[in-house]
């Protein structure tokens, strides 16, 4: 399991951990927990909690009701305590403090920054978007993609940086426009030539020579699509490709196409295709 997130029970639920972080969706009944942040934290509630009790970097408790999408910020090395009573579910992200710190150099040419917690139940509509759709990301079980979460725990660091730190009232100097010819021929061919491999957002954005948030905005621009609905489909293309063209087994293509696992492959191409690699060859057999 993601050791930044070594304080969460992981019997409260899955955890994902990627090159930018690494996240989980908890759901537990009434509960409390204590602890010494290892790494930065951001939790958004997915269902309300009334009379949520919290005491953050002191023994002062503030209770206070947290609505669906109210936002907390824990700084690493601070103290949290929790208390809440009722069941409850909500997305927790933990953020490296040097990773955060070398994409805010990055982003905003300065890796010198300070956390700035809201208070408690600010409802932040933007984060909980975010937290939505990496709960549906989990929900896809095995076909969750590794760089969907990477994707998205990068765009929550941004958000966090330029909503709750102190580089947050710098200018945003955003690229209006998409990936340059050469930027895209570059990330095309490395996307290609590495369809087997495990890819981040950073080492994509380095391809393409930009910040990571300012390559995710060129790269829908560019194709229409975000990075990892484009490495997908250009997997799939492969296994049809093989599935197709030659008499390997299943699991050396999922292999070969950066699948986890034959399963995997399976229920992702009935979910985007209609149909399972086994019916594609049956079929092409059939018509021969």
């Amino acid at each position: 399991m993601p050791a930044l997130l070594r304080s969460i029970p992981n019997s409260w639920g899955p955890k994902f951990g990627a090159e930018s972080g690494a996240v989980t969706r908890t759901r537990t009944g009434p509960n409390e927990i204590s602890f010494t942040a290892a790494s930065n934290l951001v939790l958004v509630m997915l269902t309300p909690q009334p009379d949520r009790e919290v005491a953050l970097g002191s023994d002062r408790r503030t209770v206070a009701l947290a609505p669906v999408g109210s936002t907390e910020i824990v700084p690493a090395g601070a103290d949290l305590f929790a208390r809440w009573t009722v069941d409850k579910e909500n997305l927790l992200l933990a953020l490296d403090q040097d990773r955060l710190a070398s994409l805010a150099g990055v982003e905003f040419q300065n890796g010198g920054f300070e956390l700035r917690p809201p208070r408690i139940g600010l409802v932040d509509r933007k984060a909980l978007l975010i937290a939505q759709l990496v709960r549906e990301e989990f929900q896809l079980g095995d076909a969750a993609s590794e760089l969907c979460f990477d994707g998205l725990i990068t765009l929550f660091a941004m958000h966090v940086l330029r909503s709750y730190s102190s580089l947050g009232d710098r200018p945003d100097r955003l690229l209006r426009g998409g990936l340059s010819p050469r930027a895209w021929r570059s990330v095309n061919e490395h996307i290609r030539e590495n369809l087997s491999e495990r890819l981040s957002i950073s080492e994509l954005a380095e391809v393409a020579g930009l910040s990571p948030s300012h390559f995710l905005r060129a790269f829908r621009r560019t194709t229409g699509q975000a990075p990892h609905q484009f490495l997908i489909a250009q997997r799939l293309a492969l296994v049809e490709r093989l599935v197709v063209t030659t008499e390997l087994p299943f699991a050396l293509i999922a292999s070969s196409a950066g699948f986890a696992s034959n399963s995997h492959m399976t229920a992702t191409m009935k979910r985007l295709r209609g149909l399972t690699p086994m019916e594609l060859r049956r079929d092409v057999r059939g018509k021969g």
